[in-house]
Parts: C-alpha cells; sequence; structure tokens
C-alpha cells in the first residue's frame, strides 16, 4: 500500500508516521511531500524512518514534486495547510489553504489510485477537503473524508472525566466552535468546541500528538474489513439531515453503509443549521478566492 502524506517536515507527521507504522504491518511505501525549503528535513525524517527498522516499511521517497509522489497513492493524508495560530481567524486559512487544496484535488484526481482513500487533516479541514473535491472535479467525492475523529475522541474524554462513558460518540458539522455532541450536555458540547484552542493556549501550537493518534484510529476503522462506526466528515450529498449537498459535513458513518440516520432533538436541529451556515459562509470565502485569481 503507497501512502502519500502532505506537510510531512511538520511535527503532526512526525508523531503520526510511527504510529501508523505500530497499528499497520501490510506492506507499505511513503511519499513524504513539503515544500521546496523543507526538502532537507525530509531527509532528515527518511533517515529516521530507515532507523525504525520497521519490516514492513518497503520503500520511503520524499521531495516537494506532487505529481510524482502522489502517482499510485492508495491512502493520501494532507497534513499540509497553514496552522492556526493564537488570535488566527478561520477566515485567514481559509484564504491561505483554498487554492492549495484545490490545486492538488486535480493532482490527486489524475495521479493516484482511483480508489485512492484522502483524509484532510490542514485546517478549516472540512472546507480544505471540499476544495480538494472541486479541484478534482468531484472525481474523488466520495473518496475523500476530513478528520473528526480528534473531536469525537474529545467528546470521549470529557464523557470519561465525567465518569459518563458511552460505547458510541459522534459530533456533528464542522470542525470548528459550532461542532456539537450527539445526544450530550452542553459542558460536554462546550469541552470539544473550546479544547483546540485550550491546547493552542497551553503550548502555542495546535493538538500534534493526539491528532496523530486520531488520524490512525480513523484510518483503521475507514479500511477495516468489519463494520465500524464513527464521525467523519464527507461530502454531504444525499445527506438524510436536510444539510447543503456541496459540503463535507461531520454525520455518524458507517464504513460499510454510509452516513447513519439518528434522531436529533429541537436543540439539536437548530445548532445542525448554525454549523451548517458556518460552513457555507467558509465555502463563499474559498471559491471567491478561488475566482478571483
Amino acid at each position: 500500500m503507497k501512502i502519500a502524506i502532505t506537510g510531512a517536515a511538520g511535527q503532526i507527521s512526525y508523531a503520526l508516521i510511527p504510529l501508523l507504522l505500530e497499528r499497520f504491518k501490510f506492506p507499505i511505501e511513503l511519499s513524504l511531500i513539503d515544500l521546496e525549503e523543507k526538502v532537507g528535513q525530509l531527509r532528515g525524517l527518511e533517515m529516521e524512518i530507515e532507523d525504525f527498522c520497521f519490516p514492513q516499511v518497503k520503500k520511503v521517497a520524499s521531495g516537494s514534486d506532487e505529481k510524482t509522489l502522489f502517482k499510485g497513492a492508495d491512502v493520501a493524508i494532507f497534513l499540509g495547510a497553514k496552522p492556526r495560530g493564537p488570535g488566527m481567524e478561520r477566515g485567514d486559512l481559509i484564504t491561505t489553504n483554498a487554492a492549495t487544496f484545490y490545486r492538488q484535488g486535480k493532482i490527486l484526481a489524475d495521479v493516484a489510485n482511483p480508489n485512492v482513500k484522502a483524509i484532510v487533516v490542514g485546517n478549516p479541514a472540512n472546507t480544505n477537503a471540499l476544495m480538494l473535491i472541486r479541484g478534482g472535479e468531484y472525481r474523488l467525492k466520495n473518496q475523500i473524508q476530513a478528520l473528526m475523529r480528534l473531536d469525537q475522541n474529545r467528546a470521549k474524554s470529557a464523557l470519561n472525566l465525567a465518569a459518563k462513558q458511552r460505547e458510541e460518540v459522534f459530533v456533528f458539522g464542522n470542525h470548528s466552535p459550532t461542532i456539537f455532541v450527539h445526544e450530550a450536555t452542553s459542558e460536554v458540547t462546550e469541552f470539544v468546541r473550546k479544547r483546540g484552542a485550550e491546547v493552542i493556549k497551553a503550548r502555542g501550537v495546535s493538538s500534534q500528538a493526539s491528532a496523530a493518534k486520531a488520524i490512525v484510529d480513523h484510518l483503521e476503522d475507514w479500511m477495516s474489513k468489519d463494520e465500524r462506526r464513527y464521525s467523519a466528515a464527507l461530502y454531504s450529498e444525499k445527506n438524510p439531515y436536510g444539510v447543503d449537498e456541496d459540503l463535507v459535513f461531520s454525520f455518524p458513518y458507517s464504513n460499510k453503509k454510509g452516513i447513519l440516520k439518528l434522531p436529533l432533538s429541537q436543540q439539536e436541529k437548530e445548532m445542525l443549521l448554525i454549523t451548517e451556515d458556518e460552513m457555507k459562509k467558509e465555502r463563499q470565502i474559498a471559491c471567491t478566492i478561488l475566482f478571483s485569481n
């Protein structure tokens, strides 16, 4: 299996790759992609991967040539995006990242395995994933998901801290302060909404190790031969909740059955509209930037 990772010189990648190789034991080729000025760092990462001595690693390639490194990819993990820093608005991230993901979407659709599974992590992840889909002219619309597993894991953490463990936890909407946790108290939803900003305030950077763990959790569930139910942001076409059908929106999801239809309370329906409206506005900003260039 060939796994391509963008933003591979960053700290999430540094945390992700050992976890990925610990969890997945099948033969793996790694393509590490980043900006030209970070190629030296990528070579250092290559050397560390060699020194891991994981027997399933059959090949490692790195560089900035996306067409070459995405070619034949079975899995693509999009870490590469301008990270959110203290005081940065989401609009700033959209402005910076929309054109990049649109361009990469065309490359991915042209050269990757036609059955590629792509997961977008770089924020704003949902809108970046939509730009990836649009860049590929919707050819990969059902094969691109944005990471919501970190929010799901945070919701489980909040429930565990409150001694209210649950087998299944789902989050709806955008990876932003408008997200909400299904059938949870307002305290749990607020915990999830604020957690990312609190990590940035405490560490000065966004979540890294926990994000890496969430990526591996997501991929393991997505690729499992057994049915797995989890939260995933995916293309909203034909969704059962009445959400605009041209967004990448987090729903309860089964890797075998698709989007799951769960009953929503009146309050949850109202929160659904709020997070949907936010995502429509992000889409408008992203598309305006694309058409103005």
